[in-house]
């Protein structure tokens, strides 16, 4: 099922990581100004107008047919607006970090998935064993002995949640990309399914523009054009990119190092420190992931391109 992975492509797969790391402590200073609706529409409207700017400076008009046009919006809504709503909501109650360690339920989301979307990549005992152990990790990670409907603790569990449920956005329009858009190059992928996925947010912001006051100053402006041009724009196309390359499982491996990276920039920029519930988590996350892939990354090829 796996291409064979270049070494180029690890190392940008590090450099995605510590991109998109980076996001979840920008999302936490965006919120001091703008809506969770609002930081998802703007950093997709930012990385549109970068994207289109670029993709017209070397590119004639691209021709889409109709199920290429659905596809594109699909991942726009389950790949970028999506997401990027639930991240920046959850964030609101919980730590960027903590929200970064999330992320590495990813490739666990790719094993079940890989399961159900593909012929050749089917459930063992050692898969079994694997997510069992990841899903545990989980249940630490959220703290589910915390959840409680009479206090403010469920919120948080929520909150957690709606990054697994981001990551499985992810994840989903990973394959789609994948599967569906293989004639086309990850510039054009990266372009319009953040040109569509804004689109679509337009409503959601004018809504949220009309009934919620916006608090705008340097330091959050500044934070939402990054968020546009590196974690949406750069990123993104550099995720398409890889997927091509080398396809959704090796970059659900940015699952990795994303928690690690989350965990740096949290520290160093918001003074945040990491629950002990969830470094347990992370570790069984870990323990899991390295089970259920192990064999299968032995058996890969490594290959300069």
């Amino acid at each position: 099922m796996l291409k064979k992975i270049s070494s180029n492509n690890l190392f940008l797969l590090i450099i995605l990581s510590a991109i998109w790391g980076s996001s979840f402590f920008v999302i936490k200073i965006c919120l001091s100004s703008f809506t969770p609706t609002g930081i998802a529409s703007l950093r997709l409207i930012v990385a549109s107008i970068f994207l289109i700017l670029f993709f017209y400076s070397f590119n004639k008009s691209p021709k889409f047919n109709f199920n290429q046009i659905l596809i594109l919006s699909f991942i726009g809504v389950t790949g970028n607006f999506l997401p990027f709503y639930l991240i920046s909501w959850a964030e609101q109650y919980i730590l960027s970090s903590t929200a970064g360690l999330l992320m590495s339920v990813g490739p666990l989301i790719t094993l079940v998935m890989s399961h159900l979307l593909t012929s050749d990549d089917k459930f063992t005992w050692i898969k079994f064993l694997s997510i069992f152990i990841g899903f545990i990790g989980i249940f630490f990670i959220l703290d589910i002995g915390k959840f409680n409907f009479n206090d403010q603790n469920y919120i948080n569990t929520i909150a957690k949640i709606f990054v697994i449920l981001a990551a499985f956005g992810y994840m989903i329009s990973n394959i789609a990309a994948y599967n569906k858009l293989k004639s086309i190059s990850p510039i054009t992928i990266t372009t319009f399914a953040t040109l569509f996925g804004a689109i679509i947010s337009i409503p959601f912001f004018i809504y949220d523009f009309i009934n919620y006051e916006i608090n705008l100053n340097t330091t959050s402006l500044v934070s939402i054009i990054y968020l546009g041009v590196f974690p949406t724009a750069i990123a993104f196309h550099m995720r398409y990119h890889i997927v091509k390359q080398s396809g959704p499982v090796f970059l659900s491996y940015v699952a990795y190092l994303i928690p690690v990276f989350a965990l740096i920039w949290g520290m160093i920029f918001l003074s945040e420190k990491i629950q002990l519930s969830s470094a347990i988590g992370i570790i069984l996350v870990f323990i899991g992931l390295f089970v259920g892939q192990r064999k299968s990354m032995s058996k890969i090829p490594i290959k300069n391109v």
